[in-house]
């Protein structure tokens, strides 16, 4: 396993349970996306706005399980944690996501570039 890589995704999911917009802006791509177990595709911006907003707050993010495999322009990882948020105001719940993540070299730092959450 590639520990910068899962180091990074250590990093996103520790920025995410803190809110900290800060951390996470040095780990997303310019046009980074997350897809809501919902299915909203969420741009970048307005996911880092309604963290800082408190729109989104989480608390808690427990690594259960992370595989990552290499593929032709970077990884491919697929992490399982057990996240406790509150979404738009509907809230305190544990949820156990399921995280698909493509990460890439963008001006020679691992980023991630894309999220796509659902439940397992």
């Amino acid at each position: 396993m590639n520990e910068e890589i899962l180091n990074l995704y250590r990093a996103y999911n520790i920025a995410m349970a803190a809110d900290d917009t800060t951390a996470l802006d040095r780990l997303l791509a310019p046009d980074f996306t997350l897809t809501h177990m919902t299915g909203y595709v969420q741009p970048r911006a307005e996911w880092l706005q309604e963290l800082d907003q408190g729109t989104m707050r989480y608390f808690s993010s427990v690594e259960e399980h992370v595989t990552m495999q290499p593929t032709a322009t970077g990884w491919q990882l697929v992490g399982q944690n057990r996240v406790t948020a509150s979404i738009h105001g509907s809230g305190k719940h544990a949820w156990p996501l399921h995280t698909e993540m493509v990460i890439q070299q963008v001006a020679g730092n691992w980023q991630i570039m894309s999220a796509v959450v659902t439940t397992y």
